[in-house]
């Protein structure tokens, strides 16, 4: 599962990276570098506090704007992680990192709402969840756990 959300992330960023002007030379660091400070942004907010919240971003029920926006603290969150990791690990300017984190973290959350509330789609929320936890007995493999239950 983590393996197809990378994949839409790389996606996403690959032509975010290219609208914003990265040079052809930092294209593909910017890439894996998006797609690895999201995954780490979205393990970041993994706690049972964010419990609702997440399940609100991911439910179906953020397809609006304003839950996608940088307002969102969740969203904005992640786009945080996603600008320092673009400046500090790429060597990229603000305004390159911002213009990457406010593209692609709005649409993939969005790709995974439309994805989650999908009947037809197999994504499920909770599975994603445990990947990024470990899925086993630890604590996040527990949070996992509780998050699938509340999302089925």
């Amino acid at each position: 599962m983590l393996d197809g959300i990378l994949d839409l992330i790389k996606d996403q960023a690959l032509g975010a990276v290219t609208q914003a002007g990265v040079p052809a030379d930092k294209q593909s660091a910017a890439v894996e570098t998006t797609a690895s400070s999201i995954v780490d942004g979205l393990k970041d907010q993994l706690s049972l506090d964010n419990v609702s919240s997440l399940m609100s971003l991911f439910g179906g029920s953020s397809s609006s704007s304003s839950a996608l926006s940088a307002s969102n603290p969740i969203v904005s969150s992640i786009q945080k992680t996603v600008v320092t990791s673009l400046s500090e690990k790429v060597g990229l300017n603000s305004a390159m990192a911002n213009t990457i984190a406010s593209t692609v973290v709005p649409a993939l959350i969005g790709l995974l709402s439309k994805k989650s509330s999908d009947p037809n789609d197999s994504f499920d929320f909770g599975s994603l969840l445990k990947s990024f936890t470990g899925g086993g007995d630890s604590a996040g493999g527990l949070l996992g756990g509780l998050l699938g239950k509340f999302l089925k």
